[in-house]
This record gives C-alpha cells, sequence and structure tokens, in this order.
C-alpha cells in the first residue's frame, strides 16, 4: 500500500516464520508507547494467538493509516507476518497494478482458483471505489453544506444590493447637496462603497465567530483540513468582500451619476 516508513524496516521473506515474533507498529503507537523515543528494537507485550501476552521485537515503524474511517484517525496499529499469525486471519487483500484494475479482475480470480478451487471472491473491487463508498455520506453532507453556501452567497449579495439601493433612493436629495458644494463623484462611489463593506464586514465578524463554534461540530466530516484551517477563513471572507463589492458596484454607480440640480429640484 506504499505506507510510509518512518524508522527501521518493512518485513522479509526471512521474517514469515510462526517463531519469529517481530511486528511493525504505526507512529501513533510508537508516540502514546516511546514518548518520542525511537521504537525501533525495542519490546512489547501483545496478546494475539495465546492466552498469556508474548514479547514482540518491533523492527519498523511506518506512517498511521485511516482503516475504519477516512474522517476518524482511529486507533493505534501493529503489523504481523502471515507466518505467524497463521492462515485465514486475513479476509482482505489488496494487489497494485499498472493500469485499469478492471483488466486485471480475471487474473485475479484464476491464480486464486489455482490455488485452491474451493476459495470464494466476494467483493472485487478498485481502492477508488472504496475510497468513494466511504466517503459518500460524507460528500453528499458536504454537498448540501456546498448548495447552501452558495444560496447564502446570492443572498448577501442580493440583500446588500437592496440595502444600498433603498439607501440611494433615499439620500438622493442628500447626495445632490453633496455635490452641489464641490464633492466629486469618485467620493460618492466611496462613499456608497464603504457603507456596503462597513455593513459586509460586521456581517463577517459575526459570521466568522458563528463558525468557529459550528464547525467544530463538523469534525467527523473533515478529511485533511482542520475545522479552523486558517487559509479556508480566509478564502471565505475574501469571497464575501468581493461579494460586497460587486453588489455595492451598481447603487454606488449610480449614485455618482446623480445629476444635483435635478436632485435638488425633485427636494
Amino acid at each position: 500500500m506504499r505506507t510510509p516508513l518512518l524508522g527501521g524496516r518493512t518485513f522479509s521473506d526471512a521474517d514469515n516464520e510462526p517463531d519469529r515474533r517481530l511486528i511493525i507498529i504505526d507512529d501513533l503507537l510508537a508516540k502514546k508507547a516511546f514518548h518520542g523515543e525511537s521504537a525501533v528494537g525495542k519490546r512489547i507485550l501483545i496478546r494475539v494467538k495465546t492466552p498469556e501476552p508474548e514479547w514482540m521485537e518491533i523492527i519498523g515503524v511506518v506512517e498511521h493509516v485511516r482503516q475504519t474511517s477516512l474522517a476518524v484517525p482511529g486507533r493505534e496499529q501493529v503489523y504481523f507476518t502471515d507466518g505467524y499469525v497463521g492462515p485465514g486471519a486475513v479476509n482482505s487483500w489488496a494487489l497494485r497494478v499498472a493500469g485499469n484494475p478492471a483488466d486485471y479482475a480475471r487474473q485475479v480470480r484464476a491464480a486464486i482458483k489455482d490455488v485452491s478451487p474451493r476459495l470464494l471472491i466476494t467483493d472485487l473491487q478498485p481502492a477508488d471505489e472504496l475510497v468513494s463508498r466511504a466517503q459518500s455520506q460524507t460528500t453528499f453532507s458536504l454537498l448540501l453544506i456546498g448548495v447552501f453556501a452558495v444560496i447564502a452567497g446570492v443572498l448577501t449579495g442580493v440583500g446588500l444590493y437592496g440595502v444600498l439601493s433603498t439607501a440611494v433612493r433615499q439620500r438622493t436629495s442628500e447626495i445632490g447637496v453633496r455635490m452641489a458644494l464641490g464633492a466629486q463623484r469618485q467620493s460618492i462611489f466611496r462613499l456608497i462603497v464603504g457603507q456596503g463593506l462597513g455593513l459586509s464586514a460586521l456581517g463577517v465578524v459575526i459570521g466568522l465567530i458563528a463558525a468557529l463554534i459550528v464547525t467544530r461540530l463538523m469534525t467527523t466530516m473533515l478529511v485533511g483540513v482542520r475545522p479552523t484551517d486558517p487559509l479556508t477563513f480566509v478564502i471565505m471572507v475574501l469571497l464575501f468582500l468581493v461579494i460586497a463589492t460587486a453588489s455595492s458596484w451598481v447603487p454606488a454607480n449610480r449614485a455618482a451619476g446623480i445629476d444635483p440640480n435635478k436632485a435638488l429640484r425633485e427636494e
């Protein structure tokens, strides 16, 4: 499976004997049992085949592998040889191939049949499919969250546009007076955009506080990213500021284009 080797070595053919008590452990167990010291060459007591624990020598340390769930790290892991554990202990095997795995299905079945015609293969599937099935529920949940996030972004833009458009209509006379007294169109434009960004900044701050609390409930759905990942939060803040700027652009441009004479006559 190309699990990264962090220390020591992996098994060899000479290790695959019933009387050789050699094991490989993952880094989680190494940190927990040896507190930062090198685990290679040390021994631990493990009960596998006998009622009483047996001393096993650690020959290697590998990176932890998520065995049961992609979202939950799972427990510490120990690897044994087939020769020590005995036949029948393993009910699944992994085969690395080049190209399309489906092209090798017939050859795999034929090879196993040559070993024993009574052996039955109940589930033969590519690793990608296995991972996809393990992610299916999480993927659906994240898809729904993504849809709601897009809707939230659209509502943010529409809502901010409506608020600023109403504000521009209500302040038409004020804007006309400002321009009559010498205010430049650029300053009026920046005034309206600044109001939109100010409202958005307040909403972003409130949203960040809520997100820091709520995202902790999503730990089991996140793989390879922390609930409070700084990069994700920065991207979301920039995205909503871009939405706010785009939503403020049209009302601000409309305000900057007001004719002061017409605005004052209408007042």
